[in-house]
């Protein structure tokens, strides 16, 4: 970050205890791991060029660009705007943009409206949507023929609603607003900065909107009635001003989840040590969102009237955000003035809850949506023997790909993070793999110049113990077929080709694979290198890109971590393999 590292270092206690917790922020970061789960990017190519170089400089790795258009066709019958918009953001910046759908209200007063909005919904997951949002309009200013306004509870959108959950589509939902936008309009508001220069932000003439709190309870009963729905309460469960209110609702409805979007300056200026207990206790349920916008100006969680923010301010907003995340500061300009004149008090979270928050929370939403990770294997010019020490200056400047996440449902296991690393040269493609463990599950003795494997018996193949795999498809046209190749501690080895639903446990690879073990550190290390003319007859260049997944199985947590989860029971599943890209 440049501008946000410089305010970084002006403004950290040096005192507080949080230090370990923001290097590993910093960490993250540096890989480009956090997720953003609330913006709003205007698709075009210079908007999100623009927003892409803020989030590299941040540390974003993918955003939550919510509500970029209905599914609804174009009035020449062409492309629906969400596809448009997606197929654009796809092309330029594949990778870096989940998209959320909206719903298309216009025929309200149909008598089959109901079964429209649901047939929208599924639409849209066909189409890729990763979500859906919907805005505060409901109860503000959706309004039927005979112009009553649509209430946020109304029965009519309970078969969307119940749609969404059963396509584990999350909802991202804003119901109304600010106490302050229902005060009296005039200087004595303290929102008078933002109302002065968005009269239509002002809710206060209850003849033509609905009150402020009646508009939270229906959104509850909502909630209750669709169990199955996840509702990601925007900004801050909408009512960043009522503490208590925020934690009885998320203990009272499991499907209801909050994100930080904008609301920070409110929460900030609660006690800071309320608030941590209060993110230590829902450290599951809140999300990272800024609500970062990028049309033709920056909005940086508010703006008016003011003159535009440049790039540098967004880094300097972002820093604040995680100021406030990660640090005990006190009494500090928060990151959006034209929000209030106050100050806030950071609240200092730990690493642990600091990772849910800004991205294995997302993850765990939004896990049948990620797109496919990229792990780049780093050129090197001189071919080496594996001796499993991992003392290669080449494994430095390789990227570091992660295994994380548990393969059958996504679920973080940060205590058996796993580094992958990969290589390729002329003749060999390299893979090292970093594996903290607790307790070592292996077969003893090992088999050696045999394969261990029966596929009709439990418990007695290579992969029934520990071991790490890596399955590796050259061929686009063809993505059921692969290399398997597995290695355990003991470095005993296993390599298959696979043809779904067919495995050919005779064809032999010509792997090399060499492990050490740390007993004092709990770690082991296994290296492997694969002669490329094993797996493609056409040997890669720089640029190319396969597909590949990367595994861990450790016995002692019962635990096969995946590096692309394939969200089943099997880690067979081609479609949900990640890319591995060759760079020079």
């Amino acid at each position: 970050m440049a501008g946000g590292s410089l305010l970084w270092t002006a403004s950290c206690s040096t005192l507080d205890g949080s230090a370990a917790a923001r290097r590993q922020a910093e960490a993250w970061r540096a890989e480009h791991r956090l997720i953003d789960l609330h913006q709003h990017v205007n698709c075009t190519t210079q908007h999100l060029t623009r927003a892409v170089k803020i989030m590299d400089a941040v540390g974003l790795g993918v955003a939550v660009n919510l509500g970029i258009g209905t599914v609804t066709p174009a009035q020449n019958g062409g492309l629906s705007q969400f596809e448009r918009n997606k197929h654009l953001t796809d092309t330029l910046f594949p990778g870096r943009f989940l998209h959320y759908m909206e719903l298309d209200y216009r025929n309200w007063d149909q008598p089959d409206f109901a079964v429209q909005a649901a047939q929208q919904i599924e639409k849209g997951r066909r189409l890729g949507a990763a979500g859906f949002k919907q805005s505060k309009a409901l109860g503000l200013y959706v309004r039927d023929g005979q112009g009553k306004l649509v209430k946020v509870d109304d029965p009519k959108l309970d078969l969307m609603w119940a749609k969404c959950g059963e396509l584990n589509l999350p909802v991202s939902i804003h119901v109304a607003d600010p106490k302050a936008f229902w005060q009296p309009f005039d200087a004595n508001n303290e929102r008078w900065k933002e109302l002065k220069d968005h009269k239509n932000w002002w809710f206060g003439d209850t003849n033509k909107f609905t009150p402020w709190k009646e508009m939270l309870e229906a959104l509850n009963r909502v909630i209750v009635r669709h169990p199955k729905t996840t509702f990601v309460c925007v900004h801050f469960a909408n009512n960043a001003e009522e503490l208590e209110w925020v934690d009885a609702s998320l203990s009272r409805y499991p499907n209801m989840m909050a994100d930080l979007a904008a609301r920070i300056p409110e929460i900030g200026r609660h006690d800071p040590e309320a608030v941590r207990r209060l993110f230590l206790k829902h450290q599951d349920r809140i999300f990272f969102g800024t609500d970062f916008m990028v049309y033709g100006r920056l909005i940086l969680g508010s703006s008016g009237n003011e003159p535009p923010p440049t790039d540098a301010d967004a880094e300097t907003f972002f820093a604040k955000e995680y100021r406030w995340l990660e640090t005990l500061d006190k009494n500090w300009e928060h990151m959006t003035p034209i929000q209030g004149d106050w100050t806030i008090s950071s609240i200092g979270l730990p690493a642990s809850v600091l990772r849910k928050i800004y991205f294995d929370n997302a993850r765990k939403l939004l896990a049948h949506s990620l797109p496919p990770p990229v792990a780049r294997a780093a050129r090197v010019e001189a071919d080496f023997t594996p001796d499993g020490k991992l003392s290669e200056p080449a494994w430095q400047r390789a990227p570091v790909a992660r295994l994380e996440y548990r393969g059958r449902d996504g679920a973080a296991m940060p205590e058996l993070s796993t580094a992958v690393r990969a290589l390729w040269s002329d003749e060999f493609l390299y893979l090292a793999y970093e594996c903290p463990f607790t307790r070592l599950t292996v077969f003893d003795p090992p088999l050696v110049g045999q394969k261990r494997y029966d596929m009709q018996k439990r418990g007695v193949s290579l992969w029934d113990r520990d071991v790490v795999e890596a399955f590796i498809n050259s061929d686009p046209q063809k993505p059921g077929r692969y290399v398997e190749v597995q290695v355990a501690p003991t470095n005993e080895r296993l390599d298959l080709m696979v043809d779904l639903p067919g495995r050919d446990f005779a064809w032999n690879s010509g792997l090399e694979s060499a492990v050490k073990i740390d007993s004092t550190a709990r770690v082991w290390t296994c290296e492997m290198r694969i002669p490329l003319k094993s797996i493609s007859a056409a040997k890669p260049q720089a640029g190319a890109r396969w597909r590949a997944n990367f595994f861990r199985c450790d016995a002692a947590h019962q635990a096969g971590l995946a590096w692309s989860p394939p969200l089943v029971g099997n880690f067979h599943t081609p479609e949900k393999f990640g890319v591995l890209e060759f760079v020079k």
